[in-house]
Order: structure tokens, then C-alpha cells, then sequence
């Protein structure tokens, strides 16, 4: 059987990112979203959830570009002066690799941000992060140790197809492989037991730009088992817009695809399940 969960990134960004969140659940497809803790809409985005407990809701780490929940004080090698992370995945594997991280530091600052949702009183059904550093090995052992005794919670599997699709972009198609190759080391390296985690992610190449021609072609490749799909739906409001304009996300356009009738019906054709995660437990660890 063929199950899918489509989860939205970055709740608790922005306002507009919330709205729309929020929006592509009730209206559209989307099962599940991810909290950025970090985030300027925090308070806001865990209200929002409070008010629709259906919305099955985990946390969205993050070690790049937001403000750090504990200092520079605290954290020395990953914040700059004003707190915040480096800028880009590829900065923090450059310090990283040029051994300028310290390891105790990332851990402190996953826990800390894993204390904040906690504090919220929300179920927390799933863990993933921003860039996907959660399974770049060093950081995947941090974050098995501290979720291991954690009940229900599922780890995203970023792993992805290895075959480009037409219209990919080749740069894009080559960071999907670098992906799929640090997921499988993060794994092989770590071993059993492997948190619980879906047969894999879509939507990689296409993040922050899923139109609905794109969501069509993803939905006609998805293959028996349980999958996972991130999208980012907003509205493209002017905070969004100024702040994070650097992204190149596409908010609005996302929110449109989530919610079209017409992928309802692309489901229903491709014999595809809605999920989310709280729903899926009990299915066991890939």
C-alpha cells in the first residue's frame, strides 16, 4: 500500500508561513508540519496548534542561519556574536571537517531546543531539521541518543530517489546524492537499532518551488510503503518576503499545488493514502 505523509518545514517562521501551514492542512493535503522553536512566530505557530490538535506537529531543528536558543556564551564554536548559526550547511561542514565544531555544544543546543517543545505541552510525533543536518553522521548520533528514550517519535529519512527527473536541475540532482549517501553512512556507521523512520523523503529537489505540476509528477513515482513529502506552503507576505527572500521559496505557489482539487484527484488515481505520523506508529523501524 502506497502511504504518504506530506509534512510542512519551518512553522513557526513567519506569520505568513503559519497562515499558510495552517491553511494547506484544512484545506489541502498536508498531515503534518514541523516546529521551528527558533523561529519569530514560535508563540504564535504553537497556538495555532492548540487550536487544531489534528494536526499531527515535531520538531524542526536547526544548527543553520536562526538564533540559537542558548548563547555565545554557551555555544563558542556554532554562534556568532549576535547568536546566530552559520549561515549555510555548507559553512558549518567546513568548520566541522576543519574540526572548528565542538561536538558537546551541538548537543546541548539539540537538547535545549527539544526542552523548548517539550514546554509547549504538544505531542511531539517526529524529529527532521533544517538542511536536513539531522543525518549528517556526527549530528544523527546526538540526536538517536537523546530521542532514544523518547516515546513514539520518528526520525525523518531523508534518503531519496537516485535517478534524476526530467527538469531537475543538475546541481540540485547532485546534492540529492551527496544526501542520499550521508543518510546511508549515518546509518551504517551508527547501526542498529535504527530509529523509527519512513522508507524515505520526496520533494528534495523541488523544495521551496512545488508546483503543481511538479507535486503531479511526484505523486505519479510514489511506490508502496510509508513516504514522507516536505513541502513549504506560506503566503508571501512582506515580512516573509523581506526576511527571507534569499531562499527563493515560492510560499504562495506551494499553498496553491497543497491545495488544488486536482491533486486530490491525482491521490486518488495513484491509489495513494494520507498519514501522518501518529497514525503510523506502530509500524515499526526501516
Amino acid at each position: 500500500m502506497k502511504q504518504l505523509i506530506v509534512n510542512a518545514d519551518d512553522l513557526g517562521l513567519t506569520s505568513g508561513v503559519n497562515r499558510g501551514i495552517l491553511r494547506a492542512f484544512q484545506d489541502g493535503i498536508v498531515t503534518s508540519a514541523s516546529l521551528l522553536v527558533t523561529g519569530s512566530a514560535f508563540e504564535e505557530a504553537v497556538a495555532l496548534a492548540r487550536q487544531n490538535p489534528e494536526l499531527d506537529v515535531g520538531l524542526h531543528l536547526t544548527l543553520v542561519e536562526e538564533r540559537a536558543v542558548l548563547g555565545r556564551e554557551v555555544l563558542p564554536t556554532l554562534v556568532d556574536e549576535t547568536g546566530r548559526f552559520p549561515r549555510t550547511s555548507s559553512e558549518f561542514f567546513r568548520r566541522a571537517f576543519l574540526g572548528r565544531v565542538n561536538w558537546d555544544e551541538v548537543e546541548r543546543e539539540i537538547a535545549a531546543q527539544i526542552a523548548r517543545f517539550q514546554k509547549t505541552g504538544l505531542p511531539l510525533s517526529h524529529l527532521n531539521s533544517h538542511q536536513h543536518l539531522h543525518m549528517f553522521p556526527p549530528v544523527f548520533q546526538i540526536v538517536r541518543r537523546l530521542t532514544r528514550e523518547m516515546d513514539n517519535i520518528w526520525i525523518r529519512n531523508a534518503a531519496g530517489p537516485w535517478r534524476k527527473s526530467p527538469g531537475v536541475r543538475m546541481g540540485r540532482w547532485v546534492q540529492r546524492l551527496g544526501l542520499n549517501l550521508t543518510c546511508l553512512s549515518a546509518r551504517a556507521l551508527h547501526g542498529p537499532p535504527v530509529p523509527q523512520m519512513p522508507d524515505g523523503m520526496y520533494g528534495f529537489e523541488v523544495s521551496g518551488c512545488l508546483t503543481r505540476s511538479a507535486l503531479e509528477q511526484i505523486l505519479w513515482k510514489i511506490p508502496d510503503g510509508l513516504y514522507e513529502l516536505i513541502c513549504h506552503p506560506g503566503e508571501n507576505d512582506a515580512d516573509t518576503r523581506t526576511r527571507y527572500s534569499h531562499w527563493g521559496y515560492r510560499w504562495a505557489e506551494e499553498l496553491e499545488a497543497l491545495t488544488a482539487p486536482e491533486t486530490r484527484v491525482v491521490l486518488e488515481e495513484q491509489g495513494i493514502v494520507l498519514t501522518s505520523f501518529v497514525r503510523a506508529f506502530g509500524r515499526g523501524s526501516n
